[in-house]
């Protein structure tokens, strides 16, 4: 599921595309993970309001999350 997750955010290398896609046909679980995940994207892309954020609460959120991992 890492993969697929890797796939749909497009931040998946294009090894691991070809891989996924030789094996997608081979595992049910994963190709509708797959579906799943893009249809999530898809509808939160709809739904969601883009909006401005200020580069201050921006730079805090970043830095607790590098304090995180």
């Amino acid at each position: 599921m890492k993969l697929v997750q890797l796939i749909v955010d497009g931040q998946a290398t294009d090894e691991q595309i070809a891989q996924f896609k030789q094996n997608m046909d081979k595992c049910l679980p994963c190709e509708k993970g797959y579906e799943l995940e893009t249809c999530i994207k898809d509808a939160m892309k709809l739904r969601l309001e883009k909006k401005c954020v200020p580069t201050a609460l921006i730079d805090c959120i970043k830095k607790k999350i590098s304090g995180i991992v």
